[in-house]
């Protein structure tokens, strides 16, 4: 069967898809949507559907289907961002908006192409040179068409393109890697996530938080036996993995409020954990055992400022080694995940870089010198090495293998389903966990004890900013697949701020004094949004690393990193003029004609900074660094979150008041608005998440 649409060609029986009569490579996946959507034309398709028919009702999120229907969007929309062929229908899914021509392939006449003379070359003249020095059943894949002049000929044809099909659908380069399993290995209610397995004892370890409980404790899973709770304190765990001789070792912080990091083990005497080391202040490390020196490794940072960098402990001396040295920038998170080659004899190190793509170090475990640093990927979740050569890494975008040879990255799956990786050298497996959270913004009253959900979506939205002098709603959500700002009017449907490249994560926005704009600091620079021309502009544009951002009056000011300092800054919207107006810090800012209010980013505290005598005064001691985010001034009140809490400062009195105790996980951020009403968080409504086990072709 073939579908004709504009310049578009899907032919089913080859497994062949043309645009302006050139071949488009395309993954399997995606391949099958459209020859979906052209199954079902005109029709408003849910993405439930789409899982069904599609993916065949396997676990997937809609974030999945979003990407698969973008990646399609690529292939056959001449504008993408304004697509022609497959629409998006609210609140429900997608619709293919045309009716295409469909025929059998024995009704068709067409013409014999050579290889000589091959007008359908792939739209990448790399992969067409590629395409040419295959052997013919490898090229088959890509280059066979039909002819019909005669009915021998025809008969030869028909042969040869059965022969072809079958090499399509059958045949796999040698180095191509592909999932051939998967299934749940956990069952538990609540999130599992971390895994570890130790073939010694046929043991599956992992963290596990209830629903009810904000405290993730490690359990043990013993073959098909039922999962165990085997740390039952109240600790936070972060961590777990064992060695050959089955001890156990773990990583957690004391309590979720000073957050203090410590290496355990598990003492099989008491069936307690006891401490080993501290592991530095808000420190949340993975764990790492090098079996060949009796140490583990895992990450560490003085203070929550600085980056982090990979250490050594000693289990029979004690001895603190500190094995890598990242960059020493600003709020780089510096060497944030790392893995140990199966003979010990390598550390694979992903070091974050905020300009660019992250890096990976390749590191000799004898004398800690680089091997190799090179590009890597970014926001990596999981990395183990899975042969001498060759790692497995996750991100949310999907599955991959890195050559450490060579240097290169190949996709073995498109998903945001891959966490933690962890590997079962003998029997070829691999764990991970595969979560959905649903996360929406909620209005509490001031006056009562009544809530309400200002967003309904199945995806994660956060970081609600309210308007200065109307319940005008900005915030960001995942909803469509991809990170976007969303903003609601009152009584007005929802709309998108579309920006023109991708959102890789958003710190601030602010709504200015009249509410027509918005300011915003995302992916390091400064942004202003017009709700009158529904268009964005770069400010600021000689700043490489911006953090914080908000409307003070008619100006606007921002945190920014200068010569390894973080400052605040004034920018003029009027001549866009720019001047430096702290000199001494300044991470998160807001203020009034009068004053600035700000956060620092080497020391606790809220502080106050008079414009006009230029004197500096501590507001809120021990305010929290990480905490930048958690407050709003709002008239003449701070509002902000602490423990669980939310809290008003009057600043004319000094009084502070409770308002709001969180029960469960404290929101990531709230804000009040401008008639001190109500306040608006973010509440994680569903966040679950379970161990999976799969296992790769080779």
């Amino acid at each position: 069967m073939r579908f004709a649409f504009g310049s578009i060609v899907v032919d089913t029986e080859q497994v062949l898809l043309t645009k302006s009569d050139i071949v488009l490579e395309c993954e399997p996946r995606v391949y099958e949507l459209l020859v979906f959507f052209c199954q079902h034309p005109e029709e408003a398709i849910s993405r439930e559907v789409l899982v069904n028919e599609v993916w065949r009702g396997r676990i997937v999120s809609d974030a999945a289907v979003n990407r698969a229907v973008g990646e399609l969007r690529k292939l056959i929309e001449d504008n993408p961002s304004k697509p022609q062929w497959i629409k998006t229908v609210s609140k429900v899914g997608y619709r293919f908006s045309v009716t295409p021509t469909s025929f059998n392939n024995k009704n068709v006449d067409t013409k014999i192409i050579d290889k000589e003379n091959n007008p359908r070359k792939s739209s990448d003249p790399a992969l067409s040179e590629k395409i040419e020095e295959l052997p013919i059943k490898e090229r088959t894949e890509h280059q066979l068409h039909i002819n019909s002049k005669s009915f021998s000929v025809l008969l030869l044809i028909i042969g040869i393109c059965f022969f072809g099909y079958y090499l399509v659908n059958s045949y796999k380069t040698s180095d191509e890697v592909e999932i051939i399993s998967r299934k749940p290995v956990s069952s538990t209610m609540g999130s599992a996530f971390n895994p570890f397995y130790s073939n010694q004892t046929d043991t599956l370890y992992y963290l596990h938080r209830s629903e009810k409980e904000p405290l993730a404790q490690v359990y043990s899973q013993k073959g098909n036996e039922l999962a165990q709770n085997i740390s039952q304190d109240n600790s936070y765990y972060t961590d777990v993995v064992s060695d050959v001789e089955g001890m156990i070792y773990a990583t957690r912080l004391n309590n979720l409020e000073d957050r203090d990091c410590e290496i355990v083990s598990f003492d099989f005497a008491s069936n307690k954990f006891r401490k080993l080391i501290d592991c530095g202040k808000r420190v949340v490390t993975p764990l790492v055992i090098d079996e060949s020196k009796r140490r583990l490794i895992y990450r560490y940072r003085p203070s929550i400022s600085e980056p982090y960098a990979v250490f050594s402990y000693q289990l029979d001396t004690g001895r603190k080694e500190q094995l890598t040295h990242p960059v020493q920038l600003g709020n780089n998170m510096g060497d944030y995940v790392f893995s140990i080659s199966k003979d010990n004899l390598t550390l694979a190190v992903v070091e974050y870089d905020g300009n660019g793509i992250d890096k990976l170090k390749l590191i000799d475990l004898n004398n800690n010198e680089i091997l190799a640093n090179v590009p890597f990927i970014n926001s990596v979740y999981g990395l183990i090495w899975r042969k001498e050569n060759q790692l497995l890494v996750s991100n949310n975008e999907g599955l991959f293998v890195f050559n450490t040879q060579n240097f290169t990255l190949e996709t073995i799956e498109q998903s945001d389903q891959f966490g933690r990786l962890m590997g079962d050298p003998i029997r070829g497996h691999i764990y991970t966990e595969r979560g959905q959270t649903t996360a929406n913004i909620y209005k509490y009253s001031l006056t009562s004890n009544l809530s309400e959900p200002l967003t309904e979506s199945s995806a994660i939205s956060q970081k609600p900013t309210l308007g200065n002098h109307s319940n005008l709603l900005a915030f960001i959500s995942d909803r469509s697949g991809q990170l976007e700002i969303y903003i609601e009017e009152e009584r007005k449907a929802v709309f998108t701020a579309t920006f023109d490249d991708p959102i890789e994560y958003v710190t601030a926005m602010s709504w200015s004094p009249k509410d027509d704009k918005l300011v915003v600091s995302m992916n390091n620079g400064l942004y202003i949004y017009s709700l009158a021309n529904k268009a964005w502009q770069k400010l600021a544009m000689e700043f490489s690393k911006i953090h914080h951002v908000a409307f003070v009056q008619e100006s606007v000011m921002f945190s920014a990193e200068v010569d390894g300092k973080w400052n605040i800054w004034q920018l003029s919207l009027a001549n866009h003029a720019i001047k430096q107006i702290t000199t001494k810090g300044g991470y998160s800012v807001q203020g009034n004609a009068n004053s600035i209010f700000y956060t620092k980013f080497s020391q606790e505290g809220l502080y106050q900074f008079d414009l006009e005598t230029q004197q500096e005064k501590l507001l809120i001691d021990s305010y929290p660094i990480a905490g930048w985010r958690y407050w709003q001034l709002r008239g003449g009140n701070i509002y902000y979150l602490k423990n669980k809490e939310y809290n008003v400062l009057n600043l004319m009195t000094g009084n502070i008041k409770a308002l709001h105790r969180f029960d469960k996980k404290m929101p990531f951020s709230c804000e009040t608005d401008f008639n001190h009403e109500f306040f608006a968080c973010e509440k994680i409504e569903v966040n679950t998440s379970n161990i999976w086990q799969f296992k790769l072709s080779q």
